[in-house]
């Protein structure tokens, strides 16, 4: 009998992705989780199986059970806690996450005159934004701030100052778009992906990483896309499983690095 092991590894060779840690990084999971998922050494979970279904290309229903919801000779599964419950696992219903005060940047901006322009001197994060594992933002690591005139910032945003930061981009997921190394301004108060598509800095489980989100018409899902096309989409999210951290609206790019 074939287990939800065995279609794991069969799927992702399907695929042609060459090995568990590839299909980790581009699912955002931790590869030593992954690797225990597919050697059958840890029960492969409703909210696992969706997380690796979307680079795979399947439903997680296919990945979980070997068929698809809804067909005649199917299942009648059609969310992880109903899955959870067929498989005998724990049901876990998650709580729309809170935002944290560490992403509601510096307790004040620092202003400055220059040369009879009003400057804001907005916070540099030593956190990365990344296809795979990155850090959170700490209010407490500011490296350095970079300077914008105040007029241009209120071009691009109604934002209150301390409600903007940048960050790094690392990984090319995002190419050509973002590269690594890149620097993103990011607008905190942007952080609700219906009002506008667009590329976002979202956290998950494993960090933060820099995607375009775009929600899914009369579905209430959510989509993640890549720029780079070597990386597949991760469609129908639940919005509750993603905490959107605000929206790019800016880059700074060093120039023959």
């Amino acid at each position: 009998m074939e287990t939800a092991a065995h279609r794991l590894r069969r799927f992702r060779e399907q695929k042609g992705i060459d090995s568990g840690a590839e299909l980790a990084r581009l699912a955002g999971v931790p590869e030593a989780t992954y690797r225990a998922y597919e050697s059958g050494r840890r029960p492969l979970t409703a909210r696992a199986a969706r997380e690796l279904a979307g680079p795979l290309g399947i439903t997680w229903q296919k990945l979980l059970f070997g068929k698809e919801a809804g067909d005649e000779v199917g299942i009648a599964v059609n969310t992880p806690e109903e899955a959870a419950a067929v498989l005998g696992q724990r049901v876990r219903r998650k709580p729309a996450p809170k935002p944290k005060p560490a992403y509601s940047g510096p307790a004040s901006a620092e202003i400055i005159s220059m040369g009879g322009d009003t400057w804001a001197l907005l916070p540099v994060y030593d956190a990365t934004a990344s296809a795979g594992p990155g850090q959170d933002i700490d209010r407490e690591s500011v490296m350095h701030r970079i300077a914008f005139r105040e007029e241009w910032i209120r071009t691009v945003t109604k934002a209150p100052l301390d409600q903007l930061a940048v960050i790094s981009v690392d990984g090319d997921s995002m190419e050509p778009t973002l590269r690594p190394g890149d620097s993103v301004l990011i607008d905190f108060r942007q952080s609700n992906p219906a009002d506008k598509d667009g590329i976002y800095v979202i956290r998950t489980g494993n960090g933060l990483q820099v995607k375009r989100v775009q929600v899914e018409l009369g579905k209430g899902l959510i989509t993640v896309r890549s720029d780079n096309p070597a990386y597949e989409p991760q469609r129908s999210l639940n919005p509750d499983d993603i905490h959107v951290i605000g929206r790019v609206i800016w880059l700074g790019r060093q120039v023959g690095a």
